[in-house]
């Protein structure tokens, strides 16, 4: 999920998060904003989603504050509203499907009857995280790049206050509220999350506590003082 400037696949991408971005900063109507971002999770698909997130991977570099608050401002709207743009993730046991030779219950379902894997609906940060920390459809995500994501999206959505507040309640609430999509270890991972981002920490500590890595000095520094591979549609 690489944004780099000597990525020779990134210009695509900052193509898109330049149409984005300019979507953003002209549009006063934070509805029409939020649309636009669940058209954009619609038209990369259920198994797209990674593409969406390494778009507003790309709009968290820019320079342009307004977008990154306006867009922030949308993804709040969404939470508020149990309305945020989300991806598909095959929840953790999704490896043990239903046959002939196996009994029915209700336990197993919904999802598996056919041998098609339970799959939940997951905002930006817990799709990533859930991503990083359990067997899904996907391949593997490693440490440094969960981190180096977590960091980045934790700083585009401290750009809306209202974000800022929401996003570690909703996470906090589903935790509390949704059986079988987490397992021990993600919900962990997640309860460190919200209870370091509810403290108004740095995004880079939120991001090193979540990834169970230390924060680098030169990390810190840059948030103190700022703060795949699929093809855009």
């Amino acid at each position: 999920m690489s944004t780099r400037a000597d990525d020779p696949l990134i210009a695509p991408w900052r193509e898109s998060a330049a149409r984005l971005v300019h979507l953003l900063e002209t549009s006063a109507d934070v509805e029409l904003s939020l649309a636009v971002l669940k058209q954009l999770t619609r038209r990369f698909g259920d198994h797209g989603f990674p593409g969406f997130l390494k778009l507003l991977l790309t709009v968290a570099e820019s320079s342009n504050e307004l977008a990154r608050r306006k867009l922030a401002d949308a993804v709040a709207l969404g939470l508020r509203r149990g309305d945020a743009p989300s991806g598909v993730l095959t929840s953790w046991g999704a490896t043990r499907f239903w046959s002939d030779r196996q009994p029915l219950h209700a336990g197993m379902l919904p999802g598996n009857l056919l041998s098609a894997p339970p799959r939940r609906q997951l905002d930006p940060i817990e799709y990533l995280t859930v991503w990083f920390s359990q067997r899904t459809h996907r391949p593997y995500l490693s440490e440094a790049a969960y981190h180096e994501c977590l960091l980045r999206l934790v700083g585009l959505f401290n750009s809306s206050p209202a974000s800022r507040e929401l996003y570690p309640l909703k996470i906090e609430a589903d935790l509390a509220g949704i059986e079988g999509a987490f397992t021990r270890q993600t919900r962990q991972r997640l309860a460190i999350l919200v209870e370091t981002w509810k403290q108004g920490q740095p995004a880079a500590v939120i991001a090193a506590a979540a990834a169970g890595a230390p924060a680098r000095s030169h990390i810190w520094t840059q948030s103190v003082s700022g703060d795949a591979r699929e093809n855009p549609s």
